[in-house]
Parts: C-alpha cells; sequence; structure tokens
C-alpha cells in the first residue's frame, strides 16, 4: 500500500466528517493526518521526514493570518453597533416591508464583501425579526435570503470568505486581481452580474408584500473606530499588492495587526479609557470573551486541510484525479469547465466549500495541464471552481455555515424551516447567480 493512497482514505474519512459535522472539524482533520503518517511508518512507506516537514513549510500561512485578522476586526465592528445602525437606517427609509427586506439583503451581500458571512447573518437578522414581529409576518424567506445573499458576495474579494482566500494564494493572486487581472476584468464582476441576476428571483419572492413599516429602532453607533481599522487594512492589502504580488506574509500581518489593534483598542474602550464620541452602548463582550469565541475550528480546519492537500499532492495523488477528469472531459476544454463548475455546484449543498476548494485547486491545475494549457490558461477553470464551490452552498440549509445559522436563528425564533423551505429560495438564485457568473468566466477567461 503506498503512502498516497493512505493519505487519501484518511483524507475522505476526514472529508465525510467534515460533511455532516459541525463542530471539532479541525480536530478531526489533525487527527486524521496524525494517523495518516502512523500508517504510513507502520507499514514502512513512509514519505520522509524531511518530505514532511517540507509540506508543512509550503503550508500558507498568510491566509490563516488574513482569516483571523478580519474575523476579529469583524467582531469589534459588531460591539461597536456599526452594521446595525446600517440596517436599522435602510429600514426606516423604506417604503414597505418587501421593499425593506430587499434592502437588507442587498446590505448583507454588501457587508459580506469585507465581513465573514455568518457575522453578517448575525449583524442583519435581527433587524429583519424585528421588523417582522411587528408586522406579524414570517421571516424564513428573508432571513433565507440575507444568507444567501452574504454567501454570494463573500466570493467576491479576498477578505469576504475563506475559499477566496484559498483561491487567492494557490494561484499567487493579490487584493487587486479580483477585480483587474492581467488586463480582464476578475472574480468581483463574475459575482456583481450574477448577484444582478439572482437578486431578481429574490426580488419576485419577497418584495409581493406591500405592507407599510412599523417603527424601528435604530441601534446607535458607539465608535467608529472600528469601521477605519477595517478601511485601513483594506486599503492596506491593495496598496501592498503593487509592492507584493500575490497574498504574501506581509498581507497577513497586516490583518493580523488591525484584528489585534481592534481587540486591544475594544478593551481600553469597553472599560472607559477612551472617550466615547457615539451615542450607542457600546458591547458586553470582554475581549477575552471575544478571543475565546474566536473561529479557532475553521482556522485549525483551514491548517488541517493545507496540510492533508499538500501531502497529496506531493504524493502525486492530485495530478492523477486531474488526469482522470480531463479524460472524462474527452480533453474539451469547455465540457472540463463545465465538470469543474457543475460538480462544484452539486457538491458543495452539502458538503463545506473551504475543504472542497483547496482540495481541488490543485486538481484543476492538472487538468489544465492534460489538456495542454500551461502559465495563465487555466484560470477559467479555478475560477470557475470558485464561483461554483462558493454559491453552490445556498442550495440547502447545510451548504454553508451562514445557511446553518440562518435556519438555527429562525428556529430559536419559533419558525420552523424544512430542508425544501430553504430550497424554494436557494436553487433558482443558486442556478441564476452560478450561470450568468460561470458564463462570464469563460467569456472573459476561457481559451481563445
Amino acid at each position: 500500500m503506498t503512502s498516497g493512497l493512505i493519505f487519501s482514505l484518511f483524507f475522505l474519512f476526514a472529508y465525510a466528517y467534515i460533511a455532516v459535522a459541525h463542530k471539532k472539524r479541525g480536530l478531526a482533520i489533525w487527527i486524521t493526518a496524525v494517523l495518516a503518517i502512523l500508517f504510513s511508518i507502520i507499514l514502512s512507506c513512509f514519505i520522509g521526514w524531511g518530505e514532511l516537514v517540507s509540506i508543512v513549510g509550503g503550508m500558507n500561512f498568510s491566509v490563516l493570518l488574513i482569516f483571523s485578522g478580519i474575523l476579529l476586526i469583524a467582531e469589534v465592528l459588531i460591539e461597536a453597533g456599526v452594521p446595525g445602525h446600517l440596517a436599522g437606517h435602510i429600514v426606516t427609509r423604506s417604503k414597505n416591508f418587501g421593499q425593506a427586506a430587499i434592502y437588507l439583503c442587498i446590505l448583507s451581500s454588501v457587508i459580506s464583501i469585507f465581513v465573514e458571512n455568518v457575522a453578517t447573518v448575525m449583524i442583519v437578522a435581527p433587524i429583519a425579526l424585528e421588523v417582522a414581529k411587528k408586522l406579524k409576518a414570517n421571516p424564513i424567506v428573508l432571513l433565507i435570503g440575507i444568507a444567501v445573499a452574504s454567501n454570494l458576495q463573500g466570493t467576491a474579494t479576498l477578505v469576504g470568505d475563506p475559499p477566496s482566500m484559498i483561491l487567492d494564494a494557490e494561484e499567487t493572486m493579490d487584493f487587486n486581481d479580483f477585480f483587474f487581472m492581467n488586463g480582464k476584468p476578475g472574480i468581483f464582476f463574475a459575482v456583481q452580474l450574477g448577484a444582478i441576476a439572482s437578486f431578481f428571483i429574490l426580488r419576485k419572492l419577497l418584495k409581493k408584500d406591500s405592507r407599510p413599516l412599523p417603527e424601528v429602532t435604530i441601534p446607535e453607533v458607539s465608535s467608529w473606530f472600528p469601521a477605519w481599522i477595517l478601511a485601513g487594512v483594506i486599503l492596506g492589502l491593495a496598496i501592498l499588492s503593487f509592492f507584493f504580488p500575490g497574498v504574501g506574509i506581509e498581507a497577513g500581518l497586516l490583518c493580523i495587526t488591525g484584528g489585534g489593534i481592534a481587540v486591544v483598542w475594544h478593551a481600553f474602550f469597553r472599560r472607559g479609557y477612551l472617550k466615547n464620541k457615539g451615542k450607542g452602548n457600546h458591547g458586553n463582550r470582554r475581549a477575552r470573551t471575544i478571543l475565546r469565541g474566536f473561529d479557532w475550528d475553521t482556522l485549525f480546519l483551514l491548517a488541517g486541510i493545507f496540510f492533508m492537500v499538500g501531502a497529496l499532492e506531493e504524493m502525486g495523488v492530485m495530478q492523477k484525479v486531474g488526469v482522470f477528469l480531463a479524460g472524462i472531459s474527452g480533453n474539451n476544454p469547455f465540457l472540463a469547465f463545465l465538470i469543474v463548475v457543475v460538480s462544484a455546484v452539486i457538491l458543495s449543498a452539502f458538503i463545506d466549500n473551504v475543504p472542497y476548494v483547496t482540495a481541488m485547486i490543485p486538481v484543476a491545475h492538472a487538468i489544465a495541464q492534460t489538456l495542454g494549457e500551461g502559465g495563465q490558461s487555466h484560470y477559467y477553470l479555478s475560477f470557475g471552481l470558485l464561483i461554483g464551490a462558493c454559491l453552490g452552498g445556498n442550495i440547502s440549509p447545510v451548504g454553508a455555515a451562514a445557511n446553518i445559522v440562518s435556519v438555527s436563528v429562525l428556529r430559536k425564533n419559533g419558525f420552523k424551516v424544512s430542508f425544501m423551505d430553504f430550497v424554494r429560495v436557494g436553487l433558482p438564485f443558486t442556478i441564476a447567480a452560478t450561470v450568468v457568473g460561470a458564463a462570464f468566466i469563460w467569456f472573459v477567461w476561457g481559451p481563445k
């Protein structure tokens, strides 16, 4: 038995657990990694300690730092009440419930360009529920709409979602490449076109309710300083892109520094050491509570997936999978593109897109090599993979963490959401966004 087969089997075991579980996923991937190493040693097919050290060294620590820093800034931003304040103003300026619902979905999509999707849902959902309760309206479609809208725009930039960070690192892209790359419009514009198409679906579902809105309390902002920190980090990433191509350690250090500043500021501000120029009450969570509640599980999951996929790539497993998929397509680039996109949409409806994107990017590279495409001509496969995997999660309530959170919030408030309730909103939304976004990728980035 070869080490590649052993690592593949343990990776599939870990993947099966990740697909059905939502806790301790990071621990699971590292346990399977250790077991794969032990079994390789026992069966005398261990790749060697030197190769193992090389795999660990090849893990992209910059992505881990970017993820951590942006998430910390988002937590402090929530404590300051900035997103809730914006949501409240949007509701009060809407003519009726249907219009407010559309605007809240648009707001969640805008916020998720810069803030992690789960945090986005937690920010916007309370305002949506408050409006629905006062009107005695059913908020199920609205909260599902908020979740799928946040998932969509999380793909648009480097800092929006972990799969975008992973793609950015694997393709040696930088922050600006999401907008324009090699003289061509990038993924950001594919997502925006998909958003326009999919929001016609949400508009049809949500704008039917023309009841006038009740009076809504607008949460006041305690301080805008966290928003300035986020803006500074985003601007810094854009500037770094001109000097350091790709997602280097500089980008990671910038983001984690911004996160550290945000948490330290929060600790001092909450204790009254800094002058409060805002009107709102600052959040009740201590800095240590924010750090304790940090999404460590996803951080360790990302690191573990990087390690396992790096090992499989080193052993040639990903190359073999890519050659196999290219063979199925008959070595036709368009069919290969369809296989990558459609399989990503279907599988991501039920499994986490973080490990899927991490595992499939090397496969996309292998497909491109088999098709005889080198250099930069393979981007259409990688970009199509990201579009399919991130949008496919909108189909079902278990396809993305934001979906799980929105369903959980609804159930806690007494609203039962069936699998088909979610699919009725998520499926047409996903089809519209994916078809338009993937078409853009093919016509702009496909082989000429």
